[in-house]
Protein backbone atom coordinates (compact mmCIF):
# COMPACT_ATOMS: atom_id res chain seq x y z
CA UNK A 1 0.00 0.00 0.00
CA UNK A 2 3.02 2.49 1.07
CA UNK A 3 4.32 1.71 -2.24
CA UNK A 4 1.56 2.51 -3.99
CA UNK A 5 0.85 5.78 -2.44
CA UNK A 6 4.52 6.65 -3.27
CA UNK A 7 4.22 5.98 -7.31
CA UNK A 8 0.69 7.77 -7.11
CA UNK A 9 2.49 10.66 -5.49
CA UNK A 10 5.63 10.58 -7.93
CA UNK A 11 3.08 10.54 -11.08
CA UNK A 12 0.69 13.47 -9.39
CA UNK A 13 3.85 15.71 -8.12
CA UNK A 14 5.32 17.99 -11.08
CA UNK A 15 8.04 15.73 -13.00
CA UNK A 16 11.11 17.29 -15.05
CA UNK A 17 13.78 15.49 -16.76
CA UNK A 18 17.68 15.63 -17.12
CA UNK A 19 19.10 14.44 -20.33
CA UNK A 20 22.81 14.09 -20.90
CA UNK A 21 25.20 15.07 -23.74
CA UNK A 22 29.36 14.88 -23.73
CA UNK A 23 31.59 17.89 -25.38
CA UNK A 24 34.95 16.85 -26.68
CA UNK A 25 37.72 19.59 -26.49
CA UNK A 26 39.62 19.44 -29.65
CA UNK A 27 42.83 21.78 -29.58
CA UNK A 28 44.24 22.98 -33.01
CA UNK A 29 48.13 24.11 -32.88
CA UNK A 30 50.02 25.37 -36.07
CA UNK A 31 51.76 22.21 -37.14
CA UNK A 32 55.59 23.14 -38.80
CA UNK A 33 56.63 20.85 -41.55
CA UNK A 34 59.52 19.67 -39.82
CA UNK A 35 58.45 19.01 -36.35
CA UNK A 36 54.94 17.00 -36.40
CA UNK A 37 55.52 15.44 -33.20
CA UNK A 38 56.21 18.78 -31.06
CA UNK A 39 53.09 20.49 -32.36
CA UNK A 40 50.97 17.29 -30.87
CA UNK A 41 52.88 17.27 -27.83
CA UNK A 42 51.94 20.93 -27.51
CA UNK A 43 48.21 20.27 -28.06
CA UNK A 44 48.11 17.52 -25.80
CA UNK A 45 49.50 19.25 -23.21
CA UNK A 46 46.94 22.39 -23.73
CA UNK A 47 44.04 20.83 -23.58
CA UNK A 48 43.67 19.57 -20.01
CA UNK A 49 44.59 23.40 -19.45
CA UNK A 50 42.03 24.61 -21.44
CA UNK A 51 39.25 22.70 -20.23
CA UNK A 52 39.11 24.59 -16.64
CA UNK A 53 38.96 27.85 -18.81
CA UNK A 54 35.73 26.89 -20.47
CA UNK A 55 33.82 25.43 -18.23
CA UNK A 56 31.55 28.10 -17.13
CA UNK A 57 31.09 29.48 -20.16
CA UNK A 58 28.66 26.38 -19.97
CA UNK A 59 26.37 27.36 -17.87
CA UNK A 60 26.72 30.99 -18.74
CA UNK A 61 23.59 32.99 -19.45
CA UNK A 62 25.31 34.09 -22.89
CA UNK A 63 25.12 30.20 -23.85
CA UNK A 64 21.98 29.88 -22.82
CA UNK A 65 20.01 33.14 -24.52
CA UNK A 66 22.09 31.12 -27.58
CA UNK A 67 20.11 28.32 -27.01
CA UNK A 68 16.51 29.65 -26.07
CA UNK A 69 16.99 32.02 -29.52
CA UNK A 70 17.84 28.83 -31.70
CA UNK A 71 15.50 26.67 -29.72
CA UNK A 72 12.88 28.89 -29.90
CA UNK A 73 12.17 28.06 -26.34
CA UNK A 74 9.54 29.53 -24.19
CA UNK A 75 11.91 30.47 -21.47
CA UNK A 76 14.19 32.62 -20.59
CA UNK A 77 18.16 32.50 -20.66
CA UNK A 78 18.65 32.93 -16.59
CA UNK A 79 15.97 30.30 -16.02
CA UNK A 80 17.66 27.61 -18.67
CA UNK A 81 21.40 28.97 -17.35
CA UNK A 82 20.28 27.33 -13.99
CA UNK A 83 18.86 24.03 -15.41
CA UNK A 84 22.60 23.43 -16.57
CA UNK A 85 25.36 22.02 -15.21
CA UNK A 86 28.77 20.90 -16.58
CA UNK A 87 31.07 18.49 -15.02
CA UNK A 88 34.93 16.95 -16.43
CA UNK A 89 37.41 14.57 -14.77
CA UNK A 90 41.12 15.35 -13.95
CA UNK A 91 43.34 15.25 -17.13
CA UNK A 92 40.33 14.61 -19.28
CA UNK A 93 39.44 16.82 -22.13
CA UNK A 94 35.43 15.89 -22.27
CA UNK A 95 32.84 17.73 -20.75
CA UNK A 96 29.59 15.88 -19.48
CA UNK A 97 26.95 18.77 -20.33
CA UNK A 98 23.20 18.12 -18.06
CA UNK A 99 20.15 20.02 -18.91
CA UNK A 100 16.97 19.92 -16.92
CA UNK A 101 13.51 20.49 -18.69
CA UNK A 102 9.73 19.90 -18.36
CA UNK A 103 9.86 17.09 -21.21
CA UNK A 104 12.48 14.67 -21.50
CA UNK A 105 12.55 15.56 -26.15
CA UNK A 106 13.23 18.94 -24.67
CA UNK A 107 16.08 17.97 -22.25
CA UNK A 108 17.57 16.22 -25.10
CA UNK A 109 17.21 19.05 -27.64
CA UNK A 110 19.00 21.84 -24.87
CA UNK A 111 22.07 19.89 -23.98
CA UNK A 112 23.14 19.05 -27.38
CA UNK A 113 22.19 22.62 -28.53
CA UNK A 114 24.21 23.58 -25.35
CA UNK A 115 27.92 22.08 -26.65
CA UNK A 116 27.39 23.77 -29.76
CA UNK A 117 26.39 26.91 -28.86
CA UNK A 118 29.51 27.17 -26.71
CA UNK A 119 31.51 26.46 -29.12
CA UNK A 120 30.24 29.33 -31.40
CA UNK A 121 30.18 31.58 -27.90
CA UNK A 122 33.77 30.86 -27.35
CA UNK A 123 35.00 31.91 -30.99
CA UNK A 124 33.33 35.01 -30.69
CA UNK A 125 34.68 35.47 -27.38
CA UNK A 126 38.76 34.89 -28.34
CA UNK A 127 38.40 35.24 -32.18
CA UNK A 128 38.44 33.42 -35.11
CA UNK A 129 42.40 32.50 -34.00
CA UNK A 130 41.69 30.80 -30.94
CA UNK A 131 43.03 27.20 -31.11
CA UNK A 132 39.99 25.71 -28.75
CA UNK A 133 36.95 23.76 -30.75
CA UNK A 134 34.09 22.24 -28.95
CA UNK A 135 32.37 19.43 -30.79
CA UNK A 136 29.46 17.14 -29.57
CA UNK A 137 31.22 13.63 -28.98
CA UNK A 138 27.76 12.41 -27.75
CA UNK A 139 24.29 13.18 -28.15
CA UNK A 140 21.96 13.38 -25.90
CA UNK A 141 19.78 11.26 -27.59
CA UNK A 142 21.87 8.34 -27.00
CA UNK A 143 21.38 8.40 -23.29
CA UNK A 144 19.11 7.55 -21.20
CA UNK A 145 16.87 10.67 -19.56
CA UNK A 146 16.45 10.47 -15.74
CA UNK A 147 13.15 11.54 -14.10
CA UNK A 148 12.56 13.66 -11.39
CA UNK A 149 10.93 12.46 -9.32
CA UNK A 150 12.02 8.78 -10.15
CA UNK A 151 9.12 6.37 -10.06
CA UNK A 152 11.35 4.08 -9.08
CA UNK A 153 13.31 5.24 -6.46
CA UNK A 154 9.71 6.88 -5.14
CA UNK A 155 8.35 3.52 -5.21
CA UNK A 156 11.42 1.61 -3.07
CA UNK A 157 11.82 4.29 -0.60
CA UNK A 158 7.87 4.18 -0.35
CA UNK A 159 8.12 0.54 0.42
CA UNK A 160 10.66 0.76 2.64
CA UNK A 161 8.53 3.12 4.45
CA UNK A 162 6.06 0.84 4.59
CA UNK A 163 7.92 -1.85 5.55
CA UNK A 164 9.32 0.04 8.86
CA UNK A 165 6.14 1.62 9.60
CA UNK A 166 4.14 -2.15 10.00
CA UNK A 167 7.60 -3.64 11.63
CA UNK A 168 7.36 -0.44 13.96
CA UNK A 169 3.46 -0.61 14.37
CA UNK A 170 3.46 -4.35 15.11
CA UNK A 171 6.12 -3.57 17.71
CA UNK A 172 4.14 -0.49 19.22
CA UNK A 173 0.71 -3.08 19.66
CA UNK A 174 3.15 -5.29 21.21
CA UNK A 175 4.26 -3.34 23.98
CA UNK A 176 1.43 -1.62 24.63
CA UNK A 177 -1.34 -4.50 24.32
CA UNK A 178 -2.26 -6.06 28.07
CA UNK A 179 -4.59 -8.46 26.54
CA UNK A 180 -4.55 -12.12 27.40
CA UNK A 181 -3.51 -14.70 24.44
CA UNK A 182 -2.70 -17.93 26.04
CA UNK A 183 -2.18 -19.95 28.92
CA UNK A 184 0.93 -18.65 29.74
CA UNK A 185 -0.69 -14.41 30.17
CA UNK A 186 -3.53 -16.29 32.30
CA UNK A 187 -1.90 -17.30 35.08
CA UNK A 188 0.53 -14.31 35.14
CA UNK A 189 -2.25 -12.17 35.38
CA UNK A 190 -4.53 -13.58 37.95
CA UNK A 191 -2.39 -17.02 39.44
CA UNK A 192 -5.69 -18.69 38.55
CA UNK A 193 -5.53 -22.36 36.66
CA UNK A 194 -5.94 -22.31 32.37
CA UNK A 195 -8.78 -24.54 32.21
CA UNK A 196 -8.85 -24.54 28.28
CA UNK A 197 -8.32 -22.70 24.82
CA UNK A 198 -11.40 -22.74 22.72
CA UNK A 199 -10.50 -21.62 18.93
CA UNK A 200 -12.39 -19.06 16.78
CA UNK A 201 -15.52 -20.86 15.14
CA UNK A 202 -18.80 -20.24 14.85
CA UNK A 203 -20.29 -22.21 17.29
CA UNK A 204 -24.08 -21.65 17.65
CA UNK A 205 -24.89 -20.66 13.98
CA UNK A 206 -26.04 -24.27 13.73
CA UNK A 207 -27.41 -24.98 17.06
CA UNK A 208 -26.14 -26.90 19.86
CA UNK A 209 -26.87 -30.50 18.82
CA UNK A 210 -24.52 -30.22 15.22
CA UNK A 211 -21.27 -30.64 16.03
CA UNK A 212 -18.21 -28.45 15.64
CA UNK A 213 -15.07 -30.57 14.22
CA UNK A 214 -12.46 -27.74 15.08
CA UNK A 215 -13.83 -27.68 18.40
CA UNK A 216 -14.17 -30.74 19.80
CA UNK A 217 -10.96 -31.75 21.28
CA UNK A 218 -10.57 -27.98 22.96
CA UNK A 219 -14.40 -28.78 24.43
CA UNK A 220 -13.10 -32.33 25.71
CA UNK A 221 -10.00 -31.01 26.98
CA UNK A 222 -11.96 -28.08 28.83
CA UNK A 223 -14.38 -30.84 29.92
CA UNK A 224 -11.53 -32.93 31.44
CA UNK A 225 -10.13 -29.85 33.46
CA UNK A 226 -13.07 -28.87 34.76
CA UNK A 227 -14.15 -32.15 35.69
CA UNK A 228 -10.66 -32.52 37.75
CA UNK A 229 -11.76 -29.08 39.25
CA UNK A 230 -14.84 -29.97 40.35
CA UNK A 231 -13.83 -33.18 41.60
CA UNK A 232 -16.35 -36.32 41.14
CA UNK A 233 -18.97 -35.94 43.38
CA UNK A 234 -22.33 -35.72 41.60
CA UNK A 235 -24.57 -32.50 41.26
CA UNK A 236 -22.55 -29.48 40.78
CA UNK A 237 -23.85 -25.97 39.80
CA UNK A 238 -20.99 -24.68 37.54
CA UNK A 239 -21.40 -20.39 36.47
CA UNK A 240 -20.19 -19.62 33.49
CA UNK A 241 -19.18 -15.60 33.48
CA UNK A 242 -17.46 -12.74 31.26
CA UNK A 243 -15.79 -9.55 31.65
CA UNK A 244 -17.91 -8.38 28.88
CA UNK A 245 -20.35 -9.14 26.34
CA UNK A 246 -19.21 -10.81 23.12
CA UNK A 247 -16.15 -13.08 24.84
CA UNK A 248 -17.70 -16.05 24.10
CA UNK A 249 -19.72 -16.87 27.37
CA UNK A 250 -21.98 -18.17 25.56
CA UNK A 251 -20.55 -20.43 23.32
CA UNK A 252 -18.42 -22.51 25.82
CA UNK A 253 -21.35 -23.19 28.44
CA UNK A 254 -22.65 -24.73 25.44
CA UNK A 255 -20.59 -26.74 24.28
CA UNK A 256 -19.30 -27.58 27.83
CA UNK A 257 -22.54 -28.73 28.23
CA UNK A 258 -22.52 -30.97 25.41
CA UNK A 259 -19.61 -32.61 25.74
CA UNK A 260 -20.50 -33.32 29.67
CA UNK A 261 -23.75 -35.13 28.26
CA UNK A 262 -22.07 -37.03 25.66
CA UNK A 263 -19.89 -38.59 28.78
CA UNK A 264 -23.08 -40.16 30.21
CA UNK A 265 -23.79 -36.88 33.17
CA UNK A 266 -27.24 -35.52 33.00
CA UNK A 267 -26.94 -31.63 32.18
CA UNK A 268 -29.48 -28.83 32.36
CA UNK A 269 -28.30 -25.34 31.06
CA UNK A 270 -30.08 -22.65 32.46
CA UNK A 271 -30.06 -19.46 30.79
CA UNK A 272 -29.51 -16.53 33.27
CA UNK A 273 -28.93 -13.70 30.84
CA UNK A 274 -32.93 -12.46 31.87
CA UNK A 275 -31.67 -9.25 29.73
CA UNK A 276 -30.20 -10.23 26.48
CA UNK A 277 -31.30 -14.31 26.03
CA UNK A 278 -29.57 -15.81 23.17
CA UNK A 279 -29.26 -19.05 23.92
CA UNK A 280 -32.48 -20.40 22.48
CA UNK A 281 -30.97 -20.21 18.66
CA UNK A 282 -28.13 -22.90 20.01
CA UNK A 283 -30.49 -24.98 21.30
CA UNK A 284 -33.38 -24.67 18.25
CA UNK A 285 -36.43 -23.46 20.76
CA UNK A 286 -38.84 -20.50 20.23
CA UNK A 287 -37.54 -17.81 22.07
CA UNK A 288 -41.37 -16.55 23.33
CA UNK A 289 -41.42 -20.10 25.57
CA UNK A 290 -41.93 -20.08 29.15
CA UNK A 291 -38.97 -19.46 31.06
CA UNK A 292 -36.83 -18.98 34.00
CA UNK A 293 -38.45 -15.69 34.56
CA UNK A 294 -41.99 -17.32 34.68
CA UNK A 295 -40.80 -20.07 36.84
CA UNK A 296 -39.14 -17.71 39.48
CA UNK A 297 -42.12 -14.97 38.97
CA UNK A 298 -44.42 -18.01 39.74
CA UNK A 299 -45.82 -17.86 36.58
CA UNK A 300 -45.09 -21.38 35.81
CA UNK A 301 -43.60 -24.81 37.16
CA UNK A 302 -40.48 -26.41 36.52
CA UNK A 303 -42.07 -29.22 33.67
CA UNK A 304 -43.28 -25.99 32.02
CA UNK A 305 -39.78 -24.67 31.48
CA UNK A 306 -37.55 -27.42 31.32
CA UNK A 307 -36.82 -28.50 27.70
CA UNK A 308 -35.79 -31.38 26.74
CA UNK A 309 -33.12 -31.55 23.95
CA UNK A 310 -32.01 -33.66 20.92
CA UNK A 311 -29.02 -34.01 22.77
CA UNK A 312 -29.17 -37.26 25.10
CA UNK A 313 -29.29 -36.56 28.81
CA UNK A 314 -29.05 -32.82 27.73
CA UNK A 315 -31.81 -30.25 29.09
CA UNK A 316 -31.95 -26.51 28.61
CA UNK A 317 -34.38 -23.84 30.52
CA UNK A 318 -34.23 -20.89 28.64
CA UNK A 319 -34.63 -17.41 29.85
CA UNK A 320 -38.05 -16.23 29.17
CA UNK A 321 -39.39 -13.13 28.16
CA UNK A 322 -37.07 -10.30 30.00
CA UNK A 323 -38.64 -9.24 33.73
CA UNK A 324 -38.32 -5.53 34.90
CA UNK A 325 -36.39 -6.97 38.23
CA UNK A 326 -33.80 -9.88 36.96
CA UNK A 327 -31.43 -8.99 39.40
CA UNK A 328 -33.91 -9.58 42.41
CA UNK A 329 -35.18 -12.79 40.70
CA UNK A 330 -31.64 -13.89 40.25
CA UNK A 331 -31.03 -13.61 44.16
CA UNK A 332 -34.64 -14.66 45.28
CA UNK A 333 -34.89 -18.06 47.46
CA UNK A 334 -36.94 -19.64 44.64
CA UNK A 335 -33.29 -19.76 42.35
CA UNK A 336 -31.73 -20.87 45.20
CA UNK A 337 -34.54 -23.85 45.28
CA UNK A 338 -34.04 -24.19 41.25
CA UNK A 339 -30.54 -24.44 41.93
CA UNK A 340 -30.91 -27.26 44.62
CA UNK A 341 -33.06 -29.21 42.85
CA UNK A 342 -31.65 -29.47 39.94
CA UNK A 343 -28.28 -30.05 41.21
CA UNK A 344 -29.52 -33.02 43.07
CA UNK A 345 -29.46 -35.34 40.22
CA UNK A 346 -27.49 -33.19 37.29
CA UNK A 347 -24.89 -31.08 36.53
CA UNK A 348 -26.33 -27.29 35.90
CA UNK A 349 -24.45 -24.86 33.64
CA UNK A 350 -25.70 -21.07 34.37
CA UNK A 351 -25.02 -18.94 31.61
CA UNK A 352 -25.01 -15.45 33.33
CA UNK A 353 -24.89 -11.50 32.03
CA UNK A 354 -21.11 -10.21 31.24
CA UNK A 355 -19.79 -8.87 34.89
CA UNK A 356 -18.60 -5.48 33.76
CA UNK A 357 -22.07 -4.69 32.62
CA UNK A 358 -24.70 -6.29 35.58
CA UNK A 359 -24.49 -7.67 39.14
CA UNK A 360 -26.16 -10.55 37.87
CA UNK A 361 -23.22 -12.84 37.40
CA UNK A 362 -21.91 -11.94 41.00
CA UNK A 363 -25.36 -12.94 42.70
CA UNK A 364 -25.32 -16.10 40.40
CA UNK A 365 -22.45 -16.86 41.27
CA UNK A 366 -22.67 -16.71 45.48
CA UNK A 367 -25.51 -19.84 44.66
CA UNK A 368 -22.93 -22.14 42.55
CA UNK A 369 -20.07 -24.33 43.64
CA UNK A 370 -17.76 -22.63 41.08
CA UNK A 371 -17.77 -19.89 38.45
CA UNK A 372 -15.75 -20.78 35.19
CA UNK A 373 -14.36 -17.17 33.87
CA UNK A 374 -14.31 -16.80 30.58
CA UNK A 375 -12.18 -13.97 28.42
CA UNK A 376 -11.72 -13.44 24.61
CA UNK A 377 -8.12 -14.32 23.72
CA UNK A 378 -6.46 -11.15 22.32
CA UNK A 379 -8.96 -8.84 23.30
CA UNK A 380 -9.96 -9.04 27.25
CA UNK A 381 -7.08 -7.45 28.82
CA UNK A 382 -5.61 -8.19 32.23
CA UNK A 383 -6.77 -5.66 34.33
CA UNK A 384 -10.50 -6.61 32.86
CA UNK A 385 -9.91 -9.93 33.76
CA UNK A 386 -8.84 -9.51 37.13
CA UNK A 387 -11.91 -6.82 37.56
CA UNK A 388 -13.95 -9.69 36.81
CA UNK A 389 -12.71 -11.92 39.12
CA UNK A 390 -12.26 -9.71 41.89
CA UNK A 391 -15.95 -8.56 41.45
CA UNK A 392 -16.96 -12.52 41.64
CA UNK A 393 -14.92 -12.70 44.88
CA UNK A 394 -16.49 -10.05 46.36
CA UNK A 395 -20.42 -11.17 45.57
CA UNK A 396 -19.39 -14.47 47.33
CA UNK A 397 -18.47 -16.73 44.39
CA UNK A 398 -15.16 -18.85 43.88
CA UNK A 399 -13.63 -19.04 40.80
CA UNK A 400 -12.66 -22.58 39.34
CA UNK A 401 -10.26 -21.31 36.35
CA UNK A 402 -10.06 -19.14 33.56
CA UNK A 403 -11.16 -20.47 29.81
CA UNK A 404 -10.39 -18.76 27.05
CA UNK A 405 -11.78 -18.21 23.53
CA UNK A 406 -11.22 -17.06 20.48
CA UNK A 407 -8.07 -18.55 20.41
CA UNK A 408 -6.16 -18.06 16.52
CA UNK A 409 -6.77 -21.17 14.62
CA UNK A 410 -4.18 -23.94 15.01
CA UNK A 411 -3.31 -22.76 18.96
CA UNK A 412 -2.79 -26.15 20.67
CA UNK A 413 -1.56 -25.88 24.05
CA UNK A 414 -0.26 -29.72 25.72
CA UNK A 415 -2.46 -32.10 26.29
CA UNK A 416 -3.65 -31.82 30.12
CA UNK A 417 -1.72 -33.55 32.61
CA UNK A 418 -3.88 -32.74 35.43
CA UNK A 419 -5.56 -29.97 37.26
CA UNK A 420 -4.11 -27.57 35.29
CA UNK A 421 -4.65 -27.50 31.26
CA UNK A 422 -0.87 -27.55 29.49
CA UNK A 423 1.04 -26.55 32.53
CA UNK A 424 3.28 -30.17 31.72
CA UNK A 425 3.34 -30.64 35.39
CA UNK A 426 1.11 -33.23 36.49
CA UNK A 427 -1.42 -32.58 39.65
CA UNK A 428 -3.72 -34.87 41.53
CA UNK A 429 -6.74 -34.05 40.89
CA UNK A 430 -8.78 -32.90 44.16
CA UNK A 431 -12.77 -31.93 44.84
CA UNK A 432 -13.37 -28.58 45.08
CA UNK A 433 -14.42 -27.22 48.15
CA UNK A 434 -17.63 -25.62 47.88
CA UNK A 435 -18.22 -21.95 49.21
CA UNK A 436 -20.91 -19.69 49.05
CA UNK A 437 -24.25 -20.69 50.13
CA UNK A 438 -23.73 -24.01 48.13
CA UNK A 439 -21.19 -25.15 50.98
CA UNK A 440 -24.05 -25.67 53.02
CA UNK A 441 -26.44 -27.30 50.70
CA UNK A 442 -27.30 -30.99 51.13
CA UNK A 443 -28.83 -31.70 47.57
CA UNK A 444 -31.95 -33.45 48.00
CA UNK A 445 -34.80 -33.24 44.98
CA UNK A 446 -36.94 -35.16 47.14
CA UNK A 447 -36.79 -31.72 49.79
CA UNK A 448 -37.65 -29.39 47.19
CA UNK A 449 -41.48 -28.71 45.64
CA UNK A 450 -40.14 -28.03 42.08
CA UNK A 451 -39.37 -31.69 42.18
CA UNK A 452 -39.89 -32.38 37.77
CA UNK A 453 -38.38 -35.08 35.60
CA UNK A 454 -34.48 -34.75 34.85
CA UNK A 455 -33.15 -35.79 31.67
CA UNK A 456 -32.35 -39.06 31.19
Amino acid sequence: MAAGAAAGLALVLPASYTAEAVAYLRVTVPIPADDNTDAYYAATQMAPLKVDAVMPVFTSEAVAQRVVDSLDLDSTAPKVARSLTAFHEDDAVTVRVSARAESADDARRIADEVVRQTDTELSELEGGSYPIEIVLMTSAALAEVERTPSLTAFVAAGLIAGLAFGYAWVLLRELMDNSVRGSEDVRNATRMPFLGGIPKAKALDNGVVDVVPELEEPLRDLRTNVSAALGRVPGRVLVVASPHAGDGRSTIAVGLARVLAALGQRVVVVEGDLRHPSLSLAFRCSSESAGLAHLLGGRAELDQVLVHTRVERLAFIPAGECPPNPSELLASTRMAALLETLAGTCTVIVDTPPVDRFTDAAVLARRADRVLMVACAGRTTAEELNDAIKAVERGGGSILGVALNRLPVGWRTKRPLGGTFGSGVREEPKPAEIGGEAGARQRSASTSSMSSPMPS
